[in-house]
Protein backbone atom coordinates (compact mmCIF):
# COMPACT_ATOMS: atom_id res chain seq x y z
CA UNK A 1 0.00 0.00 0.00
CA UNK A 2 2.48 2.24 0.87
CA UNK A 3 4.19 1.65 -2.22
CA UNK A 4 1.14 2.27 -4.48
CA UNK A 5 1.22 5.88 -2.53
CA UNK A 6 4.68 6.39 -3.42
CA UNK A 7 3.65 5.48 -7.30
CA UNK A 8 0.89 8.65 -7.00
CA UNK A 9 3.02 10.94 -5.48
CA UNK A 10 5.28 10.27 -7.77
CA UNK A 11 2.69 10.54 -10.94
CA UNK A 12 1.33 13.78 -9.23
CA UNK A 13 5.03 15.53 -9.36
CA UNK A 14 5.93 14.71 -12.65
CA UNK A 15 2.34 15.98 -13.81
CA UNK A 16 2.96 19.50 -11.87
CA UNK A 17 6.36 19.53 -13.63
CA UNK A 18 5.19 19.15 -16.85
CA UNK A 19 3.02 22.15 -16.45
CA UNK A 20 5.47 24.04 -15.09
CA UNK A 21 7.85 23.13 -18.40
CA UNK A 22 5.51 24.64 -20.53
CA UNK A 23 4.74 27.78 -18.75
CA UNK A 24 9.15 28.36 -18.39
CA UNK A 25 8.63 27.66 -22.22
CA UNK A 26 5.97 29.78 -23.60
CA UNK A 27 8.05 32.73 -26.00
CA UNK A 28 8.26 35.43 -24.55
CA UNK A 29 8.96 39.38 -25.87
CA UNK A 30 12.46 39.32 -28.24
CA UNK A 31 15.39 40.13 -26.58
CA UNK A 32 18.03 42.45 -27.70
CA UNK A 33 20.74 41.54 -30.72
CA UNK A 34 23.31 40.03 -29.19
CA UNK A 35 27.29 40.72 -30.56
CA UNK A 36 28.21 40.20 -34.64
CA UNK A 37 30.45 37.33 -34.26
CA UNK A 38 33.56 37.15 -35.81
CA UNK A 39 33.87 36.50 -39.53
CA UNK A 40 34.10 33.49 -41.46
CA UNK A 41 37.26 32.77 -43.47
CA UNK A 42 36.36 34.28 -47.25
CA UNK A 43 34.83 31.32 -49.63
CA UNK A 44 36.77 30.44 -52.95
CA UNK A 45 37.07 32.28 -56.21
CA UNK A 46 33.92 32.08 -58.82
CA UNK A 47 34.32 30.88 -61.94
CA UNK A 48 35.64 33.73 -64.50
CA UNK A 49 33.33 35.95 -66.12
CA UNK A 50 32.70 37.29 -70.18
CA UNK A 51 35.23 39.67 -70.56
CA UNK A 52 32.70 43.27 -71.06
CA UNK A 53 34.74 43.95 -74.16
CA UNK A 54 34.90 40.56 -75.94
CA UNK A 55 31.68 41.15 -78.12
CA UNK A 56 33.51 44.57 -79.44
CA UNK A 57 36.44 42.73 -79.57
CA UNK A 58 35.20 40.19 -82.23
CA UNK A 59 35.40 43.36 -84.93
CA UNK A 60 37.27 46.13 -83.18
CA UNK A 61 40.88 44.84 -83.45
CA UNK A 62 43.11 46.91 -85.65
CA UNK A 63 44.09 43.99 -87.60
CA UNK A 64 40.24 43.00 -88.22
CA UNK A 65 39.07 46.81 -89.43
CA UNK A 66 42.23 47.16 -91.55
CA UNK A 67 41.23 43.75 -93.31
CA UNK A 68 37.57 44.05 -93.53
CA UNK A 69 38.82 47.98 -95.03
CA UNK A 70 40.90 46.41 -97.31
CA UNK A 71 37.84 44.07 -98.59
CA UNK A 72 35.51 46.79 -98.96
CA UNK A 73 37.55 48.53 -100.90
CA UNK A 74 36.73 46.26 -103.84
CA UNK A 75 32.85 47.04 -103.60
CA UNK A 76 30.57 48.44 -105.87
CA UNK A 77 29.74 50.78 -102.75
CA UNK A 78 33.25 52.00 -102.67
CA UNK A 79 34.33 52.03 -106.26
CA UNK A 80 31.29 53.26 -107.67
CA UNK A 81 31.14 56.59 -108.82
CA UNK A 82 27.20 57.57 -108.00
CA UNK A 83 28.52 59.28 -104.39
CA UNK A 84 28.65 62.18 -106.35
CA UNK A 85 24.68 62.21 -106.45
CA UNK A 86 24.01 64.47 -103.47
CA UNK A 87 20.71 66.16 -104.51
CA UNK A 88 17.34 65.46 -102.59
CA UNK A 89 15.98 62.79 -104.26
CA UNK A 90 19.41 60.70 -104.91
CA UNK A 91 21.44 61.58 -102.06
CA UNK A 92 19.14 59.02 -99.37
CA UNK A 93 21.19 56.31 -101.08
CA UNK A 94 23.67 57.75 -102.71
CA UNK A 95 26.03 59.29 -99.44
CA UNK A 96 26.42 58.31 -96.48
CA UNK A 97 25.40 61.39 -94.83
CA UNK A 98 22.19 60.94 -97.04
CA UNK A 99 20.86 57.55 -95.97
CA UNK A 100 21.92 58.18 -91.82
CA UNK A 101 19.38 61.35 -92.10
CA UNK A 102 16.12 59.25 -93.79
CA UNK A 103 17.15 56.35 -91.44
CA UNK A 104 17.14 58.62 -88.23
CA UNK A 105 13.89 60.76 -89.38
CA UNK A 106 11.69 58.38 -91.42
CA UNK A 107 11.40 60.44 -94.41
CA UNK A 108 11.68 59.49 -98.10
CA UNK A 109 14.05 62.12 -99.05
CA UNK A 110 16.80 64.00 -97.45
CA UNK A 111 15.74 67.90 -96.04
CA UNK A 112 17.76 69.67 -98.82
CA UNK A 113 21.14 68.73 -101.43
CA UNK A 114 23.89 67.55 -99.34
CA UNK A 115 27.31 70.07 -100.83
CA UNK A 116 29.96 67.69 -98.84
CA UNK A 117 28.91 64.23 -99.09
CA UNK A 118 30.66 60.92 -98.36
CA UNK A 119 30.37 57.36 -100.42
CA UNK A 120 28.79 54.54 -98.49
CA UNK A 121 31.07 53.39 -95.34
CA UNK A 122 31.24 51.60 -92.57
CA UNK A 123 28.73 54.27 -90.64
CA UNK A 124 26.36 54.13 -93.09
CA UNK A 125 25.74 50.28 -92.51
CA UNK A 126 26.82 50.07 -89.10
CA UNK A 127 25.96 51.70 -85.86
CA UNK A 128 28.64 51.96 -83.88
CA UNK A 129 26.45 52.67 -80.24
CA UNK A 130 23.24 52.31 -78.76
CA UNK A 131 23.51 48.45 -78.20
CA UNK A 132 21.08 46.66 -76.71
CA UNK A 133 23.09 44.14 -75.08
CA UNK A 134 20.34 43.38 -72.57
CA UNK A 135 17.71 41.92 -74.52
CA UNK A 136 18.77 41.39 -77.87
CA UNK A 137 21.00 38.00 -78.20
CA UNK A 138 21.44 38.82 -81.62
CA UNK A 139 24.73 40.47 -81.54
CA UNK A 140 25.35 39.68 -85.60
CA UNK A 141 22.14 41.79 -86.48
CA UNK A 142 22.23 44.30 -83.19
CA UNK A 143 24.99 45.76 -84.97
CA UNK A 144 23.39 47.15 -88.43
CA UNK A 145 21.73 50.16 -88.39
CA UNK A 146 17.81 49.60 -89.45
CA UNK A 147 16.44 46.19 -88.29
CA UNK A 148 13.35 47.22 -88.35
CA UNK A 149 11.00 46.33 -90.89
CA UNK A 150 11.35 48.83 -94.06
CA UNK A 151 8.98 51.60 -95.60
CA UNK A 152 8.26 51.07 -99.37
CA UNK A 153 9.19 54.28 -101.13
CA UNK A 154 6.53 53.83 -103.62
CA UNK A 155 4.01 52.84 -101.89
CA UNK A 156 4.72 53.71 -98.17
CA UNK A 157 3.70 50.06 -97.24
CA UNK A 158 5.53 48.56 -94.50
CA UNK A 159 7.56 45.19 -95.15
CA UNK A 160 10.11 43.01 -93.03
CA UNK A 161 12.67 41.69 -95.48
CA UNK A 162 14.37 40.23 -92.05
CA UNK A 163 16.75 41.75 -89.20
CA UNK A 164 19.78 41.55 -91.45
CA UNK A 165 18.27 42.30 -94.35
CA UNK A 166 16.49 45.58 -93.91
CA UNK A 167 19.53 47.90 -93.99
CA UNK A 168 19.95 46.78 -97.25
CA UNK A 169 16.51 46.98 -98.60
CA UNK A 170 15.98 50.29 -97.50
CA UNK A 171 17.88 51.43 -100.56
CA UNK A 172 17.45 48.07 -102.80
CA UNK A 173 13.95 48.46 -104.01
CA UNK A 174 12.06 50.15 -106.68
CA UNK A 175 12.58 54.15 -106.23
CA UNK A 176 9.21 54.85 -107.13
CA UNK A 177 7.61 58.36 -108.59
CA UNK A 178 9.00 61.59 -108.33
CA UNK A 179 6.48 64.68 -108.57
CA UNK A 180 8.96 67.67 -109.53
CA UNK A 181 7.53 71.02 -111.09
CA UNK A 182 7.28 71.34 -114.85
CA UNK A 183 7.09 74.58 -116.43
CA UNK A 184 6.89 76.05 -120.12
CA UNK A 185 7.48 79.65 -121.04
CA UNK A 186 3.71 80.55 -119.50
CA UNK A 187 4.19 78.97 -115.99
CA UNK A 188 3.85 75.82 -114.71
CA UNK A 189 1.47 73.66 -116.67
CA UNK A 190 1.60 70.74 -114.32
CA UNK A 191 2.96 70.82 -110.70
CA UNK A 192 2.02 66.45 -110.52
CA UNK A 193 3.84 65.30 -113.13
CA UNK A 194 4.74 61.64 -112.38
CA UNK A 195 7.46 60.30 -114.28
CA UNK A 196 7.06 56.14 -113.48
CA UNK A 197 4.66 55.78 -116.40
CA UNK A 198 1.20 54.22 -114.52
CA UNK A 199 3.03 52.46 -111.65
CA UNK A 200 2.17 50.67 -110.12
CA UNK A 201 1.11 48.60 -112.70
CA UNK A 202 -2.42 46.73 -112.38
CA UNK A 203 -2.11 43.18 -113.40
CA UNK A 204 -5.91 42.54 -113.55
CA UNK A 205 -6.40 45.10 -116.12
CA UNK A 206 -7.59 44.61 -119.55
CA UNK A 207 -4.86 44.13 -121.64
CA UNK A 208 -6.35 45.89 -124.66
CA UNK A 209 -7.31 49.00 -122.36
CA UNK A 210 -5.37 52.38 -124.08
CA UNK A 211 -2.47 54.63 -122.61
CA UNK A 212 -0.66 57.39 -123.14
CA UNK A 213 3.05 56.61 -122.88
CA UNK A 214 3.84 60.43 -122.77
CA UNK A 215 7.09 62.35 -122.67
CA UNK A 216 8.95 62.72 -119.53
CA UNK A 217 8.17 59.48 -118.87
CA UNK A 218 10.32 56.01 -118.31
CA UNK A 219 9.66 52.86 -117.27
CA UNK A 220 12.97 52.91 -115.07
CA UNK A 221 12.68 51.29 -111.08
CA UNK A 222 16.04 52.80 -110.94
CA UNK A 223 18.61 50.52 -110.44
CA UNK A 224 17.45 49.57 -107.25
CA UNK A 225 14.72 46.67 -107.41
CA UNK A 226 16.84 43.72 -106.15
CA UNK A 227 14.40 43.34 -103.38
CA UNK A 228 11.58 43.48 -105.45
CA UNK A 229 12.98 40.90 -107.97
CA UNK A 230 13.76 38.58 -104.97
CA UNK A 231 10.58 38.78 -103.20
CA UNK A 232 8.91 38.41 -106.75
CA UNK A 233 7.16 41.94 -105.94
CA UNK A 234 5.80 44.20 -108.63
CA UNK A 235 6.51 42.83 -111.75
CA UNK A 236 3.54 43.72 -114.52
CA UNK A 237 1.77 40.12 -114.30
CA UNK A 238 -0.86 39.41 -116.86
CA UNK A 239 -4.25 38.60 -116.27
CA UNK A 240 -5.00 34.78 -116.04
CA UNK A 241 -1.26 33.91 -116.01
CA UNK A 242 0.59 32.08 -112.97
CA UNK A 243 3.60 33.06 -111.48
CA UNK A 244 6.72 31.67 -109.66
CA UNK A 245 7.22 33.61 -106.37
CA UNK A 246 10.16 31.21 -104.58
CA UNK A 247 13.00 29.65 -105.26
CA UNK A 248 15.57 27.07 -103.55
CA UNK A 249 17.70 30.08 -102.40
CA UNK A 250 14.57 32.07 -101.21
CA UNK A 251 15.00 32.17 -97.40
CA UNK A 252 18.75 33.11 -97.70
CA UNK A 253 19.79 36.39 -96.27
CA UNK A 254 21.91 39.01 -98.23
CA UNK A 255 25.21 38.13 -96.40
CA UNK A 256 24.68 34.68 -96.98
CA UNK A 257 25.83 35.31 -100.84
CA UNK A 258 27.73 38.43 -100.76
CA UNK A 259 29.21 38.19 -97.59
CA UNK A 260 29.96 34.31 -98.41
CA UNK A 261 33.63 32.72 -97.53
CA UNK A 262 36.55 35.53 -98.70
CA UNK A 263 38.37 34.49 -101.68
CA UNK A 264 41.80 33.05 -101.27
CA UNK A 265 42.91 36.03 -102.98
CA UNK A 266 40.68 38.59 -100.90
CA UNK A 267 38.63 39.94 -103.66
CA UNK A 268 35.41 38.43 -103.49
CA UNK A 269 32.99 36.95 -100.42
CA UNK A 270 33.59 38.57 -97.21
CA UNK A 271 32.78 42.82 -96.82
CA UNK A 272 33.71 42.80 -100.64
CA UNK A 273 29.64 42.45 -100.65
CA UNK A 274 30.57 40.77 -104.27
CA UNK A 275 29.66 36.45 -104.46
CA UNK A 276 32.56 34.31 -103.86
CA UNK A 277 31.39 32.00 -106.99
CA UNK A 278 33.59 29.17 -106.21
CA UNK A 279 31.54 28.40 -102.93
CA UNK A 280 28.98 28.42 -105.00
CA UNK A 281 30.61 25.62 -107.09
CA UNK A 282 30.44 23.02 -103.43
CA UNK A 283 26.99 22.58 -104.33
CA UNK A 284 26.59 22.74 -108.18
CA UNK A 285 29.42 21.18 -109.34
CA UNK A 286 31.64 22.91 -112.25
CA UNK A 287 29.32 24.62 -113.66
CA UNK A 288 28.95 28.10 -112.47
CA UNK A 289 25.20 28.70 -111.92
CA UNK A 290 25.56 32.39 -112.10
CA UNK A 291 26.57 32.74 -115.51
CA UNK A 292 24.17 30.03 -116.76
CA UNK A 293 21.33 31.88 -115.16
CA UNK A 294 22.54 35.46 -116.67
CA UNK A 295 22.87 33.94 -120.30
CA UNK A 296 19.66 32.54 -120.17
CA UNK A 297 17.81 35.59 -118.57
CA UNK A 298 19.98 38.14 -121.05
CA UNK A 299 18.72 36.16 -123.91
CA UNK A 300 14.61 36.60 -122.85
CA UNK A 301 15.71 40.22 -122.18
CA UNK A 302 16.82 40.81 -125.77
CA UNK A 303 14.51 38.82 -127.18
CA UNK A 304 11.62 41.57 -125.63
CA UNK A 305 13.60 44.10 -126.71
CA UNK A 306 13.50 43.08 -130.16
CA UNK A 307 9.39 42.20 -130.25
CA UNK A 308 9.30 46.03 -128.42
CA UNK A 309 11.25 47.35 -131.25
CA UNK A 310 9.01 45.28 -134.26
CA UNK A 311 6.09 46.77 -132.27
CA UNK A 312 7.52 50.52 -132.47
CA UNK A 313 7.45 50.77 -129.12
CA UNK A 314 11.04 50.99 -128.60
CA UNK A 315 13.88 51.75 -130.41
CA UNK A 316 17.00 50.04 -130.77
CA UNK A 317 20.56 52.07 -130.59
CA UNK A 318 23.96 50.15 -131.05
CA UNK A 319 27.19 51.99 -129.67
CA UNK A 320 29.31 53.13 -132.20
CA UNK A 321 32.60 52.73 -130.28
CA UNK A 322 31.53 49.23 -128.35
CA UNK A 323 29.32 47.78 -130.19
CA UNK A 324 27.01 47.37 -127.27
CA UNK A 325 23.01 47.44 -128.04
CA UNK A 326 20.73 49.20 -126.00
CA UNK A 327 16.98 49.00 -125.85
CA UNK A 328 14.54 52.43 -124.92
CA UNK A 329 11.12 53.15 -125.33
CA UNK A 330 9.51 55.72 -127.43
CA UNK A 331 6.62 57.79 -126.23
CA UNK A 332 3.62 57.89 -127.93
CA UNK A 333 2.34 60.99 -126.87
CA UNK A 334 4.32 64.61 -126.03
CA UNK A 335 4.22 66.16 -122.71
CA UNK A 336 0.99 67.84 -123.10
CA UNK A 337 -0.98 64.29 -124.10
CA UNK A 338 -0.72 65.06 -127.56
CA UNK A 339 -0.56 61.95 -129.83
CA UNK A 340 3.00 62.29 -132.00
CA UNK A 341 1.79 61.74 -135.93
CA UNK A 342 3.89 59.48 -138.00
CA UNK A 343 4.68 61.70 -141.03
CA UNK A 344 6.89 64.93 -140.74
CA UNK A 345 4.88 67.90 -140.05
CA UNK A 346 5.55 71.69 -138.95
CA UNK A 347 3.47 71.51 -135.64
CA UNK A 348 5.38 71.71 -132.40
CA UNK A 349 4.70 69.72 -129.79
CA UNK A 350 6.31 69.03 -125.92
CA UNK A 351 9.28 66.93 -127.50
CA UNK A 352 11.16 66.74 -124.37
CA UNK A 353 12.24 68.15 -120.30
CA UNK A 354 15.46 69.71 -119.62
CA UNK A 355 16.61 70.26 -116.06
CA UNK A 356 16.16 73.79 -114.36
CA UNK A 357 17.03 73.33 -110.84
CA UNK A 358 17.02 76.93 -109.20
CA UNK A 359 18.22 77.66 -105.25
CA UNK A 360 15.92 79.93 -103.37
CA UNK A 361 17.69 83.11 -102.07
CA UNK A 362 15.54 83.16 -98.63
CA UNK A 363 15.93 79.09 -97.91
CA UNK A 364 19.03 77.97 -99.61
CA UNK A 365 16.84 75.07 -100.39
CA UNK A 366 17.32 73.63 -103.64
CA UNK A 367 13.99 73.77 -106.40
CA UNK A 368 13.53 71.20 -108.14
CA UNK A 369 12.13 71.90 -112.08
CA UNK A 370 11.88 71.25 -115.45
CA UNK A 371 11.45 73.13 -118.40
CA UNK A 372 9.40 71.74 -121.41
CA UNK A 373 11.05 72.03 -124.29
CA UNK A 374 8.28 72.45 -127.23
CA UNK A 375 10.12 71.56 -131.02
CA UNK A 376 9.01 70.03 -134.07
CA UNK A 377 9.64 66.05 -133.74
CA UNK A 378 12.32 65.14 -135.45
CA UNK A 379 11.55 61.34 -134.54
CA UNK A 380 8.32 61.15 -136.22
CA UNK A 381 9.26 58.20 -138.25
CA UNK A 382 10.04 56.03 -135.03
CA UNK A 383 6.30 56.83 -133.39
CA UNK A 384 3.58 54.04 -133.69
CA UNK A 385 1.10 56.85 -134.44
CA UNK A 386 -1.54 55.36 -131.17
CA UNK A 387 -2.29 54.61 -127.78
CA UNK A 388 -0.14 51.98 -126.40
CA UNK A 389 -2.14 48.97 -125.10
CA UNK A 390 -1.77 48.29 -121.51
CA UNK A 391 -0.35 44.73 -122.46
CA UNK A 392 2.35 46.58 -124.21
CA UNK A 393 3.09 48.97 -121.18
CA UNK A 394 3.18 45.61 -119.27
CA UNK A 395 5.08 44.07 -121.55
CA UNK A 396 7.77 48.07 -121.68
CA UNK A 397 7.53 47.76 -117.80
CA UNK A 398 8.98 43.86 -117.48
CA UNK A 399 11.80 45.21 -119.68
CA UNK A 400 12.71 47.78 -117.72
CA UNK A 401 12.22 45.56 -114.23
CA UNK A 402 14.44 43.35 -115.07
CA UNK A 403 17.13 45.84 -117.48
CA UNK A 404 17.33 48.03 -114.01
CA UNK A 405 17.62 45.56 -112.21
CA UNK A 406 21.44 44.36 -112.84
CA UNK A 407 21.94 40.86 -111.64
CA UNK A 408 20.26 39.55 -115.11
CA UNK A 409 18.01 37.25 -112.91
CA UNK A 410 20.12 35.88 -110.26
CA UNK A 411 18.38 37.54 -107.51
CA UNK A 412 15.30 35.14 -108.48
CA UNK A 413 15.38 33.02 -111.89
CA UNK A 414 12.38 32.00 -112.21
CA UNK A 415 10.61 35.05 -111.54
CA UNK A 416 12.32 36.85 -113.80
CA UNK A 417 12.20 34.46 -117.28
CA UNK A 418 8.31 34.32 -116.28
CA UNK A 419 8.06 38.10 -116.76
CA UNK A 420 10.08 38.10 -119.27
CA UNK A 421 8.84 34.95 -121.47
CA UNK A 422 5.02 35.81 -120.73
CA UNK A 423 5.51 38.78 -122.24
CA UNK A 424 7.20 37.79 -125.36
CA UNK A 425 4.23 35.68 -125.71
CA UNK A 426 1.88 38.31 -124.90
CA UNK A 427 3.56 40.72 -127.69
CA UNK A 428 3.61 37.65 -130.68
CA UNK A 429 -0.10 36.93 -130.00
CA UNK A 430 -0.76 39.72 -132.42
Amino acid sequence: MKQFNFLRMMLAILVVASFAMASCTKEGPAGKDGKDGVDGANGSDGLPGVDATAVCMTCHTAANMDAKQAQYQFSKHFTGNTSARNGKYCARCHTSEGYLEVTDNGQAVVRNDIANSTRIGCVTCHKHGGFDFENSTDTVSMIMRVTDPVTMVYNDSIVDYGAMNNTCATCHQIRGTTTPKVSDTTGTVDPNYIQLAHFPLKNNEDVNTPVKFKVGQSFSVHDGNQFNLFKAQYGYEYPGETYTREWVHSDNDCVTCHMNELSADGKTGGHTLLVNEEKCKECHGVNNPITTTQDDVDFLRVSLGEELVAKKLFKKTTNPETGAVSYSAVNSHDYYGTLFPTTQTTQRFGVSLTNSNTVDPKTGMVVYNSIVKADVDAAWAQRIGRDWKYGELGAAYNYGFINSELSKGVHNPKYAKELLQKSIDYLRSY
